[in-house]
């Protein structure tokens, strides 16, 4: 059995079980190929296609059961630290209604995310920033308080992420992390600490049902304050230095 039928028939599996329609799952076909194909930079580990449409795939398409992702699909998202565009891509092909940047410091993974926006047919919708995310959420900068949703995978941890999404979000928005329940567990109170310091408050987190990895779980943080001037810290300082510590 050839990758691309292999491929073709874990899409439509995943697909059907999102309710794609066959547009939107020939876009993700697109983005998978180039996942795959891509060698200029090392944008995901895996190989296998159906490892690729499983692991990557599926799980940013499990957040789609999210209630606050599904109160906000008309909004401005952010994928903070996007790598290869998961899960903000993904998302975005199902969403039609979303407008999404995709934020990576990386300029090798920047490049890769343009040409995946314009194979996933997201050219409009979705743009690339390639900056760290305290430049981009400065006082007077264009991502300070401006988006709805600001997705997280595989980033880092739970209260960095907390600190660098409260400068980005705008009244009421929401950070949604994907993590594992083991790393939630650990992770839980350090960032409720630094939500407190930061204006966001902790709402149960959402187990990922349709996703195919073991014990997912999405943390939600939803925006409760405005952004205290002191806030980006300086580049670096949100790991380095961690509020909840």
């Amino acid at each position: 059995m050839s990758d691309d039928f292999r491929t073709r028939a874990a899409l439509d599996r995943v697909g059907a079980t999102h309710g794609l329609d066959e547009v939107q799952t020939d876009a993700l076909a697109a983005y998978v190929s180039l996942l795959l194909s891509w060698r200029r930079a090392n944008v995901t580990g895996l190989t296998d296609p159906v490892a690729v449409v499983d692991t990557l795939i599926g799980d940013s398409l499990a957040l789609l059961a999210v209630p606050q992702l599904q109160e906000r699909e008309q909004g401005a998202w952010l994928d903070l630290g996007a790598g290869a565009g998961i899960p903000g891509i993904p998302l975005a092909v199902a969403l039609p209604g979303v407008r999404i940047i995709l934020l990576d410091s990386v300029a090798k993974k920047c490049a890769f995310l343009e040409e995946a926006v314009q194979a996933s047919g997201l050219t409009g919708r979705a743009r690339v920033v390639c900056a760290r995310s305290e430049r981009y959420s400065a006082a007077g900068s264009a991502g300070r308080e401006a988006h709805a949703v600001v997705l997280a995978r595989a980033v880092a941890e739970l209260a960095v992420l907390v600190e660098l999404a409260a400068p980005l979000l705008a009244e009421d928005g929401v950070l949604l992390a994907s993590k594992t329940r083991q790393a939630l567990g650990k992770e839980r109170d350090a960032a409720a600490v630094t939500g407190e310091r930061c204006g966001l408050t902790q709402e149960p987190s959402f187990p990922l049902a349709a996703s195919p990895l073991d014990d997912a779980v999405c943390a939600v943080f939803r925006k409760s304050e405005p952004a205290g001037d002191w806030l980006p810290r300086r580049e670096g300082m949100a790991a380095k230095r961690p509020l909840g510590a």
